[in-house]
């Protein structure tokens, strides 16, 4: 899966679509969404011709997912839940947020609510972020944030 952005991403990216997941449902979605890129890609769409015949589905194995989700939860982008399900961390979720904010799909037919509901989501992990760290990583962008602050004012009082 190294060619189309490796395993770590794939994991990510269905833990933060799907929500908390075990094992047996990541494996499954990843596999799902694999086997799609890779349908997509035969039927011509945006292949290189020197690849053209190297696409093809690959099997994804245990032995590959479950020290995977090992790996990624002692590096803080997963937590392991109670009840075995594999959740994102706020790292985790920057990362999806920063990835694939652009390519999430919706069941929602209006975009709009789509582009501000991941527009928002992502500044809330943003914050939470920026929320853990020290004084002295924050102080230098204290005018940033400002003007952030006042530019979200606006924005709220345009719904009066």
């Amino acid at each position: 899966m190294a060619e189309v952005g490796g395993l770590r991403m794939w994991i990510l990216h269905v833990i933060g679509e799907f929500g908390p997941s075990n094992g047996v449902e990541i494996m499954a979605n990843v596999q799902k969404h694999y086997d799609l890129q890779v349908q997509w890609q035969r039927k011509g769409t945006h292949i290189h011709p020197h690849h053209e015949g190297s696409v093809q589905s690959k099997r994804l194995l245990p032995g590959s997912v479950y020290p995977m989700l090992k790996k990624m939860t002692s590096e803080g982008l997963i937590t392991k839940q109670d009840d075995g399900k594999y959740d994102l961390t706020k790292e985790g979720k920057i990362i999806v947020t920063n990835l694939f904010e652009h390519f999430q799909q919706s069941n929602e037919l209006d975009q709009g609510v789509l582009s501000v509901g991941n527009s928002l989501k992502a500044m809330n992990w943003h914050a939470s972020y920026m929320e853990e760290l020290d004084k002295e990583e924050i102080a230098p962008h204290e005018e940033a944030i400002e003007l952030l602050i006042e530019r979200l004012k606006k924005i709220k009082e345009s719904l009066k």
